[in-house]
């Protein structure tokens, strides 16, 4: 009974303060303006980082890529698997720049030439994915955007880790010993911490500087324009901040799918792959054959990732082949789940 109170104490207030850490290191500044283009020169991999949300950054490059036409997204059919597998083709490797290789080659290492399947080794496309990330933070650190990692994060978890082990072998002792208070007690620490260790693990090691603020509001304000109901999206665009001067007709139909298109890698930033993807459906077939041609690779690419989308029924098969992977961090992350239901039209 003594050593139960201070056992469930310690780990309320573990978990608790990973809580409000976890929640001060995920704030982002919030956008007075609503944003409906990146902000100039971003980098996509970067702008994942400074919205803290490095664990999509990989997944929204690599639609980057398709969405500037560096690649295009096809689908491939495997004598052993119901479905297609994901490829890419490079139609003018000379177009590529050497972060485009960088990323290409992380994720498809395993196969050269024009048309390259992701990489079946798992392990190996995890370190280059972390050096990946790793190497954009640096170069951000560089900028003056961000500071040195904090370790709070890494601390709260292993804290955690060491005082559930204590919690765990007094409950058992208790239950053998007959101290069914105490036993109760010190169970109820154990799922305390193993709460605070889930919550300690999804704190991100990133500080911003002062000078990170304006490139992050732009991120939220570009983030909000794509939450807009497609009516008040419209509204922002011919207003006179949007000053983008949508025509009618056809033709702002075509500037539309252009502009939502090339906010694609960002919906997977922020995890509204299904939502944007449901857009650019509707902005696509709204155009007549005619128009489309016109729009040439903008075109082209909208398509090929619709096609993709419809032989393999969820992008999520596009990235689930590099498997799970390492982030920067050091920690576990899914990158099946980056490009998750990106293409799941259904209501």
């Amino acid at each position: 009974m003594i050593l139960g109170v201070p056992l469930l104490v310690v780990a309320a207030a573990l978990l608790l303060t990973a809580i409000v850490v976890g929640r001060r290191t995920a704030e982002q500044p919030r956008s007075l303006v609503v944003e409906y283009l990146p902000p100039r020169g971003a980098r996509v991999i970067e702008d994942a980082l400074l919205a803290g949300r490095e664990k999509r950054a990989v997944a929204a490059a690599l639609l980057d890529l398709a969405v500037r036409g560096r690649v295009r997204v096809l689908t491939e059919t495997a004598p052993k698997r119901r479905r297609p597998t994901i490829a890419i083709e490079i139609p003018q490797p000379d177009a590529l720049g050497r972060d485009d290789l960088v990323l290409i080659d992380a994720l498809f290492a395993s196969s050269r030439g024009k048309r390259r399947r992701l990489s079946k080794h798992r392990d190996e496309t995890a370190f280059r994915v972390r050096d990946l990330i790793r190497t954009h933070a640096s170069q951000l650190r560089r900028a003056g955007l961000l500071a040195a990692d904090s370790v709070a994060g890494p601390v709260l978890m292993q804290t955690g880790m060491v005082v559930l082990l204590i919690a765990a072998a007094v409950a058992l002792i208790a239950f053998l010993a007959g101290g069914l208070l105490l036993g109760i007690l010190a169970t109820a620490a154990v799922a305390l911490l193993v709460a605070e260790i889930v919550v300690a693990a999804r704190i991100t090691p990133r500080r911003f500087t002062a000078g990170a603020t304006a490139r992050r509001t732009h991120l939220d304000g570009l983030r909000q324009y794509m939450r807009l109901a497609e009516a008040d999206r419209l509204r922002t665009l011919q207003s006179p901040l949007g000053a983008v001067g949508l025509p009618a007709g056809p033709e702002g139909d075509a500037v539309r799918l252009k502009l939502h298109e090339r906010l694609l890698p960002y919906a997977v930033i922020f995890g509204m792959e299904r939502e944007w993807t449901k857009v650019i459906a509707v902005d696509y077939g709204a155009l007549d054959a005619e128009v489309l041609a016109g729009l040439g690779g903008v075109a082209q690419s909208a398509a090929d990732i619709l096609n993709a989308a419809g032989a393999l029924g969820d992008i999520v098969d596009i990235v689930d082949a590099i498997g799970s992977v390492v982030d920067a961090a050091g920690a576990a992350f899914d990158a099946a789940g980056l490009l998750g239901g990106l293409f799941d039209w259904s209501p």
